[in-house]
């Protein structure tokens, strides 16, 4: 099974994964996953905070196995630095011996799924941050990120079976009327021309700090929730915390955004 759930941000919300919270994941084992999209953020201070290190291992010692994307607030130096193996049939980031990093533009068999991944996306809140602290270049692609995303879907025929990203495509983020905030990423202008060619059964996404579904595209947006990939059903207990607005007025008010 594959279960999938929106950003994480470090060690704010890795309390999601509780058996409290997800009684289901109990019953998991290495061959189930679950699937943070982007903001997974525990690789976030160096030298790594101990609480840090402590949620790693926690993650580690949970019976699945996990695989994230990186989002826009994550310490890159830090990803760009873990080791690499080919995993689920294309290269990912090893963060620990069952939690795995996956790479922007690659297609995986996760499940016995093929599984489109792209991640980054251009930080709202970068003005607040501090370069190669708390904010990094490397949240937007690279030309050959971009270019990779499209030759491994030309090599696939334009088909796979699910789309994993970070951020949205722009015609998704105006059905949340969030798009005045957003406007602007060149990675949902990115995932603008994927959606128009690509044939997919169902995508993911997190970034937006909201939980919905649109049908009509098959488009899962998530934040807090863990769902069943396979039957679009939420099994955590707890449900909408504090949504994007609500994000955008802390920011506005000048709260402190030095690391997350």
């Amino acid at each position: 099974m594959v279960f999938l759930t929106g950003d994480t941000h470090g060690i704010l919300e890795m309390k999601k994964f509780v058996p409290g919270n997800f009684p289901q994941g109990q019953m998991l084992t290495r061959d189930d996953f679950v699937i943070i999209l982007g903001d997974f953020g525990l690789f976030w201070n160096n030298p790594p905070l101990d609480q840090e290190l402590e949620e790693l291992a926690k993650l580690e010692a949970m019976p699945w196995t996990t695989l994230f994307l990186d989002g826009n607030h994550e310490n890159f130096d830090l990803l760009d630095s873990l080791p690499e193996e080919k995993k689920f049939g294309a290269p990912a980031g090893i963060a620990a011996p069952h939690v795995f990093h996956l790479k922007r533009g690659y297609v995986y068999s996760i499940g016995g799924r093929k599984c489109f991944a792209f991640g980054g996306a251009k930080s709202l809140d970068r003005d607040g941050r501090t370069a190669g602290k708390s904010w990094w270049r490397r949240e937007i692609p690279s030309e050959e990120e971009y270019r990779r995303g499209l030759d491994s879907l030309e090599n696939e025929d334009w088909t796979v079976d699910w789309v994993l990203t970070h951020t949205a495509p722009n015609g998704i983020l105006r059905k949340t009327n969030l798009y005045k905030y957003l406007e602007g990423d060149p990675v949902s202008a990115y995932l603008d021309e994927i959606q128009r060619g690509i044939r997919y059964a169902k995508w993911f996404c997190g970034h937006i700090h909201r939980n919905c579904f649109f049908q009509e595209e098959r488009f899962f947006v998530l934040k807090e929730n863990i769902i069943n990939g396979e039957t679009g059903k939420t099994v955590s207990l707890r449900h909408d915390r504090p949504s994007f607005r609500e994000f955008i007025r802390r920011y506005q008010a000048g709260k402190t955004l030095d690391g997350d």
